[in-house]
């Protein structure tokens, strides 16, 4: 019997894990991945300058921001369907909008409801949905899956382009559209919540779960925000989002700065994203298989500060392409992948993807901070010389806090277990 029940939710697990796959194929693959294809043609229509068509992205990150932190309370109502139709449903209804827009008005609306569906699609509904079905294997599936965001808009971008070819901007929207509403609808009928989900599952429904070490209920946001590994994990957020993203988006601009041809820097740019999704597999599995977030924590960072003395330091144009394809290609991960990772096993057993949402709120900070001030250094010299240097110490202290931060949930959790064993004996 025990091996029929095993079997059983083996199968379970699966299935649940393609109904996640849809809605990232989908929802992140097609409705935020491949969106940047559209301004052109959508600026070009609306004779709109690209710095107001962009005020609808401004929207979208404070709007981010706020789901992000109600994500906890949010999916305790609607749970992994819910959260997923959320996820499918705001971009569905951008993806609308913006195909009947004649003006800004509309695009910022849109732009409210982006920043809901990424905030669902992106991070929260795959560590609120995977990690209670997959406890041993959490980073390897969580992986595959935001790999597979990354597959995803290189599949759509192919077909998006015949359709803005042959039909324009606006029918290739609502084909969008229609396709995100169809592949999320499958995968909300697949995906459930594990019984063992701390805010959805049976051990929440009942306050209890089905060991006496378990939490009775999962800390609030305000419970969390007094716990003080809580602030050091937000700190890693906005640190890891101010030199993360702004320097994938900037191979280009520094092989330019360096005196290096255009190719050179696309060719960067290009082998980067190219081995990005593979390289969240291999940091899942080193998650999973050799020593946790700490592990793949020293490899990534490692792996980034190739990539940042590349651009500091004279280097030929095939070795920066390879340095900052391959070393960002692999550090690239720390803002997606590896930093979700440290929560995870920082808060153990205790997780709930809460945790998540809290970190993200800065973490959306971070990058705004971030973009413009990776250039502040060469908008006055014309070089980026000590910008990479700063990249450089961040990392460390980042990794210095990553390891502590794993060390405070250690002693947090052991405490969380003596309270609860205590509380049960009353």
């Amino acid at each position: 019997m025990a091996k029929l029940e095993f079997g059983k939710e083996m199968r379970t697990q699966w299935i649940v894990f393609v109904g996640i796959f849809f809605m990232c194929f989908s929802a992140m693959g097609l409705g935020s991945n491949s969106f940047g294809i559209f301004t052109v043609p959508i600026t070009e229509a609306l004779d709109m300058p690209r710095a107001t068509y962009n005020t609808f992205e401004s929207v979208s990150k404070i709007v981010g921001m706020v789901m992000a932190a109600l994500f906890s309370t949010i999916y305790r109502k609607v749970g992994p369907k819910g959260s997923v139709l959320i996820a499918g449903g705001g971009y569905i209804v951008q993806y609308v909008l913006f195909a009947i827009a004649d003006s800004l008005p509309l695009l910022l609306v849109g732009g409210f409801f982006a920043g809901i569906g990424y905030t669902f699609a992106a991070q929260m509904t795959v560590f609120a949905v995977i990690p209670p079905w997959f406890k041993k294997g959490a980073g390897t599936i969580t992986s595959i899956l935001s790999a597979c965001n990354t597959f995803g808009t290189t599949v759509w971008t192919y077909f998006l382009v015949k359709w803005l070819a042959t039909d324009g901007y606006r029918s290739a929207l609502l084909y969008s559209a229609v396709i995100i509403a169809v592949m999320c609808l499958i995968s909300a009928f697949l995906v459930k919540a594990s019984p063992d989900d701390p805010l959805y599952g049976d051990a929440a429904a009942s306050g209890s779960g089905d060991g006496k070490l378990k939490a009775v209920a999962p800390l609030t946001n305000r419970e969390l925000l007094k716990i003080p590994v809580m602030w050091m994990l937000i700190a890693i957020y906005f640190i890891v989002a101010a030199i993360g993203h702004p320097f994938t988006a900037n191979i280009p601009a520094f092989a330019n700065a360096k005196g290096l041809s255009a190719a050179t820097g696309a060719a960067g740019y290009a082998l980067c994203y190219a081995l990005m999704g593979p390289a969240k597999i291999v940091v899942g599995i080193i998650k999973d298989r050799f020593g946790g977030a700490k592990s793949a924590v020293l490899m990534v960072f490692t792996f980034f500060i190739v990539a940042c003395l590349s651009v500091m330091l004279p280097v030929s144009e095939r070795v920066y392409v390879l340095a900052t394809g391959i070393g960002h290609g692999v550090g690239g991960t720390m803002s997606q992948l590896l930093i979700a990772f440290v929560v995870l096993d920082t808060f153990g057993k205790y997780y709930h993807p809460g945790q998540i949402g809290l970190c993200l709120v800065m973490f959306n900070i971070g990058r705004a901070i971030g973009m413009p001030a990776v250039h502040l250094e060469y908008d006055m010299t014309g070089s980026y010389t000590i910008t990479m240097t700063v990249l450089i110490a961040l990392a460390v202290i980042v990794v210095i806090l990553t390891f502590a931060s794993l060390s405070m949930g250690k002693k947090w959790q052991a405490k969380r277990d003596l309270e609860l064993a205590a509380a049960a004996k009353e």
